[in-house]
């Protein structure tokens, strides 16, 4: 490549807010490779969901200024889709969404618990990955990863379940994969998905929620009652 290419990675599912610039010289042929290759600046900071929106623009100016790069130099905006916190995936979606209609910035979804377990394969050893993440109310978000040297791909799920249910169906072989996904993994798997010819248009995307909030729940089952418009 004559220009690098530059992707914006967004990692807003938890309790850590995460921005990455990834810069690479060269056409990868496998997530792994675009993060070994890659020039990569990456800024996090653990806080409340409620203040991921405040966050994320600090993140964003420090990340650009260590890059030395900007907004419109930027060739790709890759997001965390979710599952994850429902407030938390509502910001990093608005803030790539933004970026992509009003800064011309083709924009690509990645899912969570996909980069999960693309974070988990880095340093692991194993082909089958199961991913958790915390769903609250006694539940986890799961999903089964089948990882090769150049595919990762989902073979179940994802569901919402009991953790101990979970852990028992565990085949040998499978690693649990609970560590929280980064930023930069978003941007490298993002990088992957865009040179494969993958877009996603910024008006239909939305957050991969697999189950509906617990307000939603409740006005389904009677427990709370709609305010008046």
């Amino acid at each position: 490549m004559k220009k690098p290419l530059r992707i914006l990675g967004l990692e807003t599912s938890g309790t850590v807010c995460g921005v990455a610039h990834l810069s690479l010289r060269k056409l990868p042929a496998t997530y792994t490779e675009a993060l070994r290759d890659g020039t990569c600046v990456m800024q996090e900071h653990a806080s409340e969901f409620s203040r991921h929106a405040e966050i994320m623009y600090h993140l964003l100016n420090r990340v650009f200024r260590l890059a030395h790069s900007r907004l419109d130099r930027v060739h790709v905006i890759a997001v965390s889709l979710g599952p994850g916190s429902f407030t938390g995936l509502r910001v990093g979606l608005a803030v790539a969404k933004m970026f992509a209609k009003f800064g011309g910035v083709p924009l690509v979804g990645v899912p969570t618990l996909e980069a999960q377990a693309a974070q988990a394969a880095l340093n692991g050893d194993s082909s089958r990955y199961l991913t958790t993440l915390d769903a609250k109310r006694g539940e986890v978000y799961a999903a089964m990863y089948r990882v090769t040297a150049k595919t990762l791909r989902r073979v179940k799920g994802p569901w919402v379940c009991d953790p101990v249910e979970l852990a028992q169906q565990l085949d040998a072989g499978v690693r649990l994969a609970s560590v929280l996904p980064r930023a930069s993994t978003v941007a490298a798997l993002g990088a992957m998905r865009f040179l494969r010819g993958h877009r996603d248009n910024p008006d239909r995307l939305v957050p991969l929620y697999v189950r509906r909030p617990a307000a939603t729940e409740k006005l389904r089952k009677g427990l709370l009652k709609p305010q008046p418009r």
